[in-house]
């Protein structure tokens, strides 16, 4: 909403700024206001985000309504936390994370997107999409393009998952069947792709981002794209 970037740290001094990465799936920035107090601001995926809130028991339901009602419009949901360093100094303790707010975010798939994936299903090839994202836009995303909302977080590819419908089959049959899965680290993308080659399935994953690269290179196609907007990332 701001004219230019740089008006959002006018008056601060940055201290440290902690770019996004894969695991953390979030970035920090610690810097000093312009009353001379340190102060920390994270942005990132929400449940990264939430699990940092001092009062994450008192607030997620109300969260997970919101992004809910986010993803019904086709609109993913970033985080933002915020905490106080009171000692003044970038590894000393700190106050407790506050939860600010949600930003949500219209990203959606390429133009053509659907279209690659009705013809892929016309060819009788099973695509499923393997994101990032919150399970709500996921399953949004895939009603969208037409490819099937039968998706599944990510805990229950450790068979962690509180999906009766997920617990009712094994690991390996899950997979196979599903038509995707959420909130996805590095890891997962790997294994669902060596647990279907297991099963005698040839595999393609395509993907843009450094991440994606262990998955790529497992499967029996890989396609490393510049700029990849289509969401469908393995099939």
């Amino acid at each position: 909403m701001l004219g230019h970037p740089k008006e959002a740290r006018a008056g601060i001094k940055e201290i440290h700024f902690l770019p996004f990465n894969p695991t953390d799936k979030r970035t920090a920035l610690t810097y000093i206001d312009a009353a001379g107090k340190m102060q920390r601001v994270s942005k990132g995926a929400l449940e990264q985000i939430l699990s940092l809130a001092h009062n994450k028991s008192e607030i997620e339901w109300k969260l997970h309504a919101v992004i809910d009602k986010f993803a019904e419009r086709g609109l993913q949901s970033l985080g933002v936390a915020r905490q106080e360093v009171p000692e003044g100094t970038k590894d000393s303790p700190r106050g407790p994370w506050e939860f600010v707010g949600l930003l949500p975010l219209f990203d959606p798939p390429c133009h053509d997107s659907a279209e690659t994936i009705r013809r892929a299903l016309d060819l009788a090839v099973s695509v499923k999409m393997i994101t990032g994202d919150q399970l709500a836009i996921g399953k949004e995303t895939g009603r969208r393009l037409g490819m099937g909302t039968n998706m599944y977080p990510s805990s229950s590819l450790l068979g962690e998952g509180k999906d009766e419908a997920a617990s009712a089959h094994p690991i390996d049959e899950l997979i196979e069947k599903a038509d995707g899965f959420a909130g996805v680290f590095p890891e997962h993308k790997y294994e669902i792709v060596k647990r279907l080659q297991a099963r005698k399935h040839i595999c393609g994953m395509t993907g843009d981002e450094v991440n994606d690269a262990p998955s790529l290179k497992k499967a029996d196609i890989g396609i490393a794209v510049a700029d990849f907007r289509c969401c469908a990332k393995c099939f």
